[in-house]
């Protein structure tokens, strides 16, 4: 599930684990959610969680909810 398969509809699967909607509670600059949600969409999710990852100092499991969140449109929080 990770390698890059998606969905017929072009959105990629939501692997095991990984909740999106805990994503609401998780604050992330505009500008971070930008580049992880383009870096998703691209496929290349490793870049995705990185950008999370620095940006927000979040663990990992965090950081691929808020991943997955940006790409199912779901509202994660910006910060100032």
């Amino acid at each position: 599930m990770f390698g890059g398969r998606k969905t017929e509809g072009g959105l990629p699967r939501i692997p095991r684990g990984v909740d999106p909607r805990r994503a609401r509670a998780l604050a992330v600059s505009a500008e971070a959610q930008a580049d992880a949600r383009m870096f998703m969409l691209g496929g290349d999710r490793m870049r995705a969680l990185k950008a999370i990852l620095d940006a927000t100092g979040y663990d990992l499991r965090q950081a691929r909810d808020i991943t997955y969140a940006l790409v199912y449109d779901i509202e994660v929080p910006r910060t100032g």
